[in-house]
Formats: C-alpha cells, structure tokens, sequence
C-alpha cells in the first residue's frame, strides 16, 4: 500500500507490530508529484521504554543525484510520541554513531539518524561538485519536508552541530528545541584568511579528483581501527569504530573493507566568514538551546566567544552551557553520561 510522504511516520507510530523477525525495512519512492513509502514491518512486538530493544528502520530519502541514507528509530509504543528528534553527525561520521546514545533515550521519542551527502549509506555527489556546510543544511532540509515535520528537535555532533545551529537559524520555526555536542559556534577565520582558506580548499578539491582515478585502498578490519585511533588520538574506542564501520565500511570479495564516504570531503568547504557577519544568524534562534563541551573534546570549538554566547543567551528562550569531561565521541564510549543530561533537556517541554 502506498502512503504519502508526510503521514508515514504518523501511521508508523499506531500499528500494531506483529511479533516477527526483529528486523524493519521501509522502500522508499518518488514520482514526480508526489513520495511514498512502500513497508514490510517484521517487528518485535515491544512495549519497552527505550530504544535498546526495539527494531530500527533504513529510509532513502530520493535527491537528485541519488538518496539520502537514515536510520529511524520509531516510538516503542502505540502512544502519540514525545516528540521529532532528528540526529546529525560530525565530519566524517555517521548515523551510527548515535546508536548508543538513543539506545538509553525514552522510548516515546521518534528518532531519525541521517547520513550527510557523502557519508555512510548516502550517495556521493557527482563529480566536479564540491561538499560544503551550505549543502549539508540543505541535506537537512530535504530530509524534513520528506518527513512531513512541521516541528521537531534537533541534536547535531560536531560538524553537524554547526550543520544544526545554522539550519534552526534558517529555519527557527521549525526547531523548539536545539542540543549542539562539541559542535557550537560556526567555524570562521579573520577577515585577511577568508579568501585564501577558499582558495587552498579548492585547490585541495582538484587534487583529491586527480585521486578519485586511482584504485581506492582497502584495509583489513584491524587496520581500521589501528587508523581511527591515530585519528583521534586514541580516544575512540574498537567498539566505537566497529559500529561506524557497519556504515561507513563496505566489505569485499577478499574479506578487506573500503571506506563507503566520499574522499573529496576531505577538501569540504566550510564556509567560513568573520565573526561580524555571524551576529544576523546567533540571533535569528529563539528556541531552547543546549551546549554540551566535552572536555578536552575537540579542542578548539568556539566555546570561549564571549560575543556569541551573549547574544544566545539574549535571545533564545532558554540557553544552557555544560561542561563536563569526555574525548569527541563522548556520546559513543560514554552514553549514559551524555543522556542524563538531555534528558531532563528534551522532557522539559513539550511540543504541542
């Protein structure tokens, strides 16, 4: 049977799941006038209060160079759900790397994990494009007209904090309620750097296509793991890297992985302006907003603008700043340290 875009999630919520396999796959479709999901739910029948004993779902959201990749973990019960949260990863990442955080979350909570352009499942942008922060706001505002949400939560890791922050700046009606994870404050440089970040990150983006003609490497899984911990200084964890891997690695005949994510992000622009031209965006957002830095985390977020955070606390409805120790992936190797403190964030209000 076919259902339009916007009730999918609606009529998600209210079946009655059938005590089947523990698995759920949703077929996404496109016409011209209008998309549709076609479903074959073979659930575990669950009451349960959090996400860690339900099925997830894989959606492709269609876009005009391919799809979008998701992964949604529907409300536990028939009840009207809490609310919308839609999750966005850091460089690089993927929607796994929220999965044992919204394993801890409330069962009544909807929750949607995309894959950026690029990255995990989702399609690669053809060839001769460059990927920007610009294009990943609009990954998400493709992502949301295809859901239907008029209203929804937003939780943005990293980049996808800075993916997060300027899409409720664009759009601060349709977000009540924003956490941003080490990923608050957009990057920038001084007025004199603008052009020639530009310029290099261009340059960086030719040679990296000169690249994309040779064969891809591959690595056994050890190997991967041995590369992200040198990536991030030991701090994210085997088990952390295997379950990003389930996206962000495909497996070949040879029993070796090749990375599924686009080489050219790594000549991503991100569009960095001064902190002068920022001030019209820090204010557009009148929602509740949440900062979590972990410490030592990233290292070098915009945690310390003064400028900005008076201007958030000025004009959000709430605004709250926590700190607290972890690495980058804290939500990843530390869940449960992360959700006690959403939590109380996300129940705090409702949407109506």
């Amino acid at each position: 049977k076919m259902l339009p875009a916007c009730s999918i999630w609606a009529r998600i919520s209210q079946l009655q799941m059938p005590p089947y396999r523990n698995i759920c796959k949703v077929n996404i479709m496109e016409s011209m006038s209008t998309a549709g999901v076609r479903y074959l739910f073979r659930c575990e029948n669950s009451t349960a209060r959090s996400f860690a004993s339900r099925s997830t779902q894989e959606i492709t959201i269609p876009m005009p160079y391919g799809h979008l990749a998701a992964k949604v973990w529907p409300a536990a019960t028939n009840e009207k759900p809490n609310s919308c949260l839609l999750c966005l990863h850091g460089f690089q990442d993927n929607a796994g790397s929220f999965d044992p955080l919204l394993e801890t979350l409330d069962g009544r909570w909807h929750a949607v994990a995309l894959d950026f352009t690029g990255h995990g499942l989702s399609s690669h942008l053809p060839r001769g494009s460059m990927y920007s922060l610009t294009h990943f706001v609009s990954d998400v505002a493709h992502t949301i007209k295809f859901l239907g949400w008029k209203q929804f939560y937003l939780f943005g890791h990293s980049m996808g904090g800075l993916v997060a922050h300027r899409y409720a700046n664009l759009f601060p009606e349709k977000v009540s309620k924003m956490i941003l994870l080490d990923g608050f404050g957009d990057v920038y440089e001084p007025k004199s750097q603008v052009l020639n970040v530009a310029r290099t990150t261009l340059m960086s983006l030719l040679r990296l296509e000169d690249k994309e003609r040779t064969r891809q490497p591959s690595y056994t899984e050890e190997e991967i793991v041995n590369l992200y911990a040198r990536a991030h200084a030991g701090r994210l964890h085997a088990k952390d890297v295997k379950i990003l891997m389930k996206r962000g690695c495909q497996l070949q005949t040879d029993g070796r992985y090749v990375f599924t994510r686009d080489v050219r992000l790594k000549a991503l622009l991100w569009d960095r302006v001064d902190s002068t031209a920022l001030v019209p965006w820090w204010k557009s957002f009148k929602g509740d907003l949440l900062v979590l830095d972990a410490m030592p985390g990233f290292g070098h977020c915009s945690v310390n603008n003064g400028r900005m955070i008076n201007i958030l606390r000025e004009h959000c409805r709430s605004f709250r700043m926590l700190n607290f120790d972890g690495n980058h992936h804290v939500h990843m190797n530390h869940p449960e340290l992360v959700a006690s403190h959403i939590k109380p964030f996300l129940e705090g209000l409702h949407l109506s």
